[in-house]
């Protein structure tokens, strides 16, 4: 396991690879040079992993800026692909990856996924669109690149609609023939586990059937119900054992995605680094286990930096997890109230319009 490696040996690992990161911006990106100059910080001085807490941090909602083009280190000619948030809080996110971001996530992605789920052929049914269909939207890629380990897969998302009767159909043609997992956003699914019970039909899949989830509730958070609450009723309508029913935690900007292990912890990978910090003084870091705004260290990205403080509130613990992988493991609790513009050392108004910020 790529997360099975000593405390010591994670610590100097991540913070090795942030500081790199972090170098790595502030020589090619003039307005991350701006927020490490207003602060007085220098990414070199990274000696242990208590100083990751002093990077400069990009709030997310500068994604959604028109001029969000500043943050990139790289040239826009070199972006490669260019990928959007859901846009349910209003103003959707555009992030912008070059070719080297995206091999990176890419390789990441990948091994992640045949880490925690283990998964080798079979029939996956994927409750979201496909790409063609909503080829900008960041969150379905990372769902897509699933159907890559699979024999056979469908998708069941189409001009917007989702028919419940038909997923029902291709999990019985797939009965008997291969293992049967579902994938998709916890919404949709529920849907068709609602579908189920209603019409009182009983289906059971197969003992390593898998279910796997990426995505909040979004508008549909009347329907929503606690994680263990999901996983039984996957066990009672569908025969899926609760260690086999997972979810995710990630967002466009960033490359980080933490998934769970069987015990149900999401684990946060080892290029990436979570700080938990106080909404009401950002540059605080709140200890392990208390609640705040949460901010990704993300050493993957080469397109911007990915030191990102996000909308989102929640808890970080750091050890050695039950099923024996070691780092971070992150506790998603809910949305926070956005924004966080003013979080940020210097605005980009204040950069573009600042000839001596530019030359710096």
């Amino acid at each position: 396991m790529a997360n099975a490696q000593s405390l010591d040996d994670w610590a100097k690992s991540v913070t090795g690879v942030l500081r790199d990161a972090a170098i790595y911006h502030q020589a090619g990106n003039g307005f991350y040079r701006a927020q490490c100059d207003a602060l007085g910080f220098d990414p070199a001085a990274i000696n242990d992993i208590n100083d990751l807490k002093d990077l400069p941090l990009l709030p997310v909602g500068m994604f959604k800026r028109p001029d969000a083009q500043v943050l990139l280190t790289c040239s826009l000619a070199d972006v490669e692909t260019e990928t959007r948030s859901s846009g349910t809080r209003g103003v959707p996110s555009v992030a912008r990856r070059n070719s080297e971001t995206v091999t990176r996530a890419l390789v990441g992605l990948i091994g992640t996924y045949r880490e925690f789920f283990n998964l080798s052929g079979g029939a996956g049914l994927f409750l979201n669109p496909t790409d063609a269909e909503a080829s900008e939207m960041g969150l379905l890629k990372d769902l897509n690149i699933l159907n890559s380990v699979f024999d056979h897969h469908a998708y069941l998302v189409a001009d917007q609609a989702f028919d419940a009767r038909e997923a029902l159909e291709h999990l019985r043609r797939w009965k008997g023939h291969m293992t049967r997992h579902i994938i998709g956003p916890p919404f949709l699914i529920y849907r068709l586990l609602r579908f189920l019970e209603q019409e009182k039909i009983n289906i059971r899949l197969d003992p390593y059937s898998m279910i796997i989830t990426l995505g909040g509730w979004k508008r549909h958070n009347a329907e929503a119900i606690p994680a263990e609450g999901f996983r039984e009723r996957c066990r009672d309508l569908l025969g899926v054992r609760p260690g086999n029913v997972r979810d995710m935690y990630g967002m466009i900007e960033s490359n980080m995605l933490a998934v769970e292990c069987q015990l149900h912890r999401k684990h946060v990978p080892p290029w990436s680094y979570i700080s938990i910090r106080d909404p009401g003084q950002i540059g605080t870091e709140l200890p392990p286990g208390a609640t705040g705004a949460i901010a990704v260290l993300d050493a993957l990205s080469t397109s911007y930096p990915g030191f990102l403080l996000t909308d989102d509130v929640g808890e970080v613990e750091t050890g050695t997890c039950g099923c024996g992988r070691t780092g971070q493991v992150i506790n998603f609790r809910r949305r926070g109230p956005g924004s966080g513009l003013g979080n940020c050392p210097v605005s980009i108004e204040r950069y573009l319009g600042s000839p001596a910020l530019v030359q710096a």
